[in-house]
């Protein structure tokens, strides 16, 4: 019977299984056609394609489970400012949807991902960090928002004053803040992109 444990033993392991109920799930047979096979001391070769197509299954539910996010290659400065001449989509990242719904607590349809340059932002965002930015929110509230300051793309702290008036602020104080009012955030000179929700960057 070595034979036949040594070729359940694969079967098991490609089919993630462990018990005879689960894997003639995972084969579309009986339990009784399996205990056959320890009769014949052998497992056909079907079974052992049946168990790799089984498996490929499986990785396919488990990749189409994620989103794939675009991740623009353009970075939003964290200093002076840098100019943006293209905004390109790079790529795609992938994120698990119920992630993104329960932990960052976003639509998947509303979020992409972009680059920081610079270290004003330091050290809340290092340069180089990668910065998830929610483009759908309600109203704007104190927080970290990508904007766009006439042709800079800008990654900065935002502090609600009162009279509409908006502190442009960054997290290292070496950098002056500045001060612009909700009246000018027309998208002409000045845009809010979005709120930044999630970064994830070197130690």
């Amino acid at each position: 019977m070595e034979d036949f444990d040594k070729q359940l033993e694969v079967l098991f392991k490609t089919t993630n299984t462990s018990k005879i109920s689960e894997l003639s799930k995972a084969l579309s047979v009986s339990p009784s056609t399996i205990r056959t096979w320890r009769g014949r001391n052998k497992i056909p070769d079907s079974a052992f394609r049946k168990a790799d197509n089984s498996a490929q299954n499986v990785s396919k539910k488990k990749t189409s489970s994620q989103i794939n996010l675009p991740f623009y290659a353009i970075s939003a400065s964290a200093g002076k400012g840098t100019l943006v001449e293209v905004e390109e989509q790079a790529n795609l990242i992938s994120f698990e949807p119920e992630w993104l719904n329960k932990e960052i607590g976003v639509n998947p349809n509303d979020v992409f991902l972009m680059l920081v340059d610079g270290d004003s932002m330091y050290p809340t965002l290092k340069n180089g960090a990668m910065i998830m930015v929610n483009k759908h929110f309600n109203g704007l509230c104190d927080g970290i928002y990508v904007m766009r300051y006439e042709q800079n793309l800008l990654v900065k702290r935002l502090q609600m004053l009162p009279k509409g008036i908006i502190k442009v602020k960054s997290d290292n104080n070496i950098y002056e803040p500045w001060e612009i009012n909700k009246e000018n955030l027309d998208g002409t000179d000045i845009e809010i992109i979005g709120r930044v929700v999630w970064s994830g960057q070197r130690m």
